[in-house]
């Protein structure tokens, strides 16, 4: 397992210094070595170190663009972190202000292992995120990645999710014309 080193490690003096001699960078609000590809196993480490103890028992999922960056559909993590629980599986947490907690209907299908931490699958991911009602940039930047990374298609989501979910029409037609139009550039 890559180390993410972080002020509680090293004092926050070293790893700035390290970062300005080229020896380490920055991973959401860790630090790694400059050695290392940046790959999702990396950046779900960086998040489980947000974490407090009390919440490694398992039960979060990270979902929208916490699960989309986790899944490399962009660039930079979130500036606050969606994670949540299953219905039935509530989690009586305190999280960091950086973290907003959600209770959803997810089913195993709908969620996979990255790192270690439950996140929700590429596809569950793109309907999360196509259903909202005002995709900012971002989101459709990690729309437009996830479905031509994952092979994503409208008939996906028909397949997969829950048709009566709302948003599912929406979510579905988006996907459509992400489909038909060249890929988004930054």
């Amino acid at each position: 397992m890559t180390s993410v080193l972080t002020p509680a490690i090293l004092p926050a003096a070293e790893l700035a210094a390290a970062r300005l001699d080229g020896d380490l960078f920055a991973v959401d609000e860790g630090w790694v070595c400059a050695d290392e590809p940046d790959r999702a196993e990396l950046r779900a480490t960086a998040v489980a170190a947000l974490l407090p103890e009390s919440a490694s028992s398992g039960r979060l999922i990270m979902i929208g663009l916490t699960a989309a960056w986790l899944h490399g559909a962009t660039d930079a993590p979130p500036w606050r972190h969606e994670v949540c629980a299953r219905i039935g599986e509530r989690a009586s947490v305190r999280l960091p202000r950086r973290f907003l907690l959600r209770e959803l209907a997810l089913t195993e299908a709908d969620e996979c292992l990255v790192g270690g931490l439950r996140v929700t699958t590429p596809t569950r991911t793109v309907f999360d995120l196509a259903r909202r009602p005002a995709p900012g940039d971002r989101e459709l930047f990690a729309i437009d990645s996830l479905v031509r990374a994952f092979a994503i298609r409208p008939e996906n989501l028909a397949d997969s999710i829950r048709e009566r979910a709302p948003g599912a029409r929406l979510a579905v037609e988006r996907i459509r014309e992400v489909s038909a139009q060249p890929p988004l550039t930054r």
